[in-house]
């Protein structure tokens, strides 16, 4: 496996203090079951479901930032995000460029058209999705954005079409949705976290091993 680093980025009402918290699993898993040269990092905030937009960009800047600091030292980027988490990779998708190779979103309540247009411009090599047409939070957050979304706020919900997204980039965006999965059963402690680590594990590894523009199958997967 290459020098990489992951960084995990939560979404709305996660208590950073929580050291049981699924970033922190995350951390610890990548750190004690992956080959020397891998890292993980975090990135964690505090928001409410209403007031999420308004520190969004100082975030997405924030996130930016570590990405600079380890691709200054070399790693290859691969960003890892649940929820609003997805939205803020799309803000750095945008903020850095072609810096970032890979992004896991897990219930993404974020744009299909950011991630589009990031696929467009190159700025990302591969996309994995980790949804569920049955997620009732991004449900919600389909009728609520029809309804507020004239003023701004609201959530995107890629989440709930990700096979759809798929077949617009198949080069480029994987889909492993679970429709049997709410919108925080992957985060879940015990096995079903270890799937989805086992997950991402696997298909970085054939992220790495496969060309750019080049079509690539999917994998799947101790309890942690």
């Amino acid at each position: 496996m290459n020098r990489t680093c992951y960084i995990a980025i939560n979404g709305i009402r996660t208590r950073p203090g929580d050291a049981e918290g699924w970033t922190d699993r995350f951390v610890t898993w990548i750190n004690t079951r992956l080959p020397d040269g891998v890292v993980a990092e975090k990135f964690e905030y505090y928001c409410s479901a209403l007031l999420r937009r308004l520190r969004q960009r100082e975030r997405a800047d924030a996130i930016s930032k570590k990405v600079g600091y380890y691709r200054r030292a070399g790693y290859r980027i691969v960003l890892v995000g649940h929820s609003n988490g997805c939205d803020l990779i799309a803000r750095v998708l945008e903020a850095c460029g072609a810096e970032i190779d890979a992004a896991h979103l897990i219930s993404p309540a974020a744009d299909e058209e950011d991630f589009a247009e990031a696929i467009r411009e190159g700025l990302i090599r591969r996309i994995h999705l980790y949804g569920s047409r049955n997620d009732g939070a991004l449900r919600f957050a389909c009728v609520t954005r029809r309804l507020i979304g004239w003023l701004g706020l609201g959530y995107g919900s890629l989440g709930l079409r990700g096979r759809e997204f798929e077949a617009l980039f198949p080069e480029v965006v994987k889909d492993h949705s679970d429709d049997a999965c709410g919108h925080s059963t992957w985060l879940r402690r015990g096995q079903r976290f270890e799937d989805l680590m086992q997950a991402i594990k696997l298909n970085d590894l054939l992220d790495q091993r496969i060309p750019v523009h080049t079509t690539m199958l999917s994998p799947a997967g101790e309890v942690w």
